[in-house]
């Protein structure tokens, strides 16, 4: 007489999910959660204050910044501010003043 094999045992299930693959998703919760970013750089403007909240990384540069001028970091983001809005109001102008007219020289290959 052949001996009969034994069927193998199903996991119990919870909901149609096995027990194993809900501690995997668990575990990739868990990490998800550990790899977020520290704090994003955030701003709040009030009429003739503002708030500034930095990235750690951003704050330690510009106060090794200002430490490396002996300027407070108070003056160096309003240095970095003034220098920012300069540069881009005078490439705002040039390029107004581009698109206004086509007063512009144009150099043209003569045909050989």
């Amino acid at each position: 007489m052949a001996k009969k094999k034994k069927a193998a045992k199903k996991p119990k299930t919870k909901g149609g999910v096995k027990p194993r693959a809900k501690k995997a998703r668990a575990k990739t919760a868990a990490k998800k959660i550990v790899k977020k970013s520290p704090v994003k750089t955030r701003v709040v403007v009030t009429p003739g204050m503002m708030k500034v909240q930095l990235d750690p990384s951003l704050q330690e540069r510009l106060t090794a910044l200002g430490e490396r001028m002996a300027v407070p970091l108070d003056k160096v983001l309003v240095m970095a501010l003034s220098e920012f809005i300069d540069n881009w109001e005078d490439h705002m102008r040039t390029v107004t003043a581009l698109n206004q007219g086509d007063d512009r020289m144009q150099v043209v290959a003569p045909k050989e």
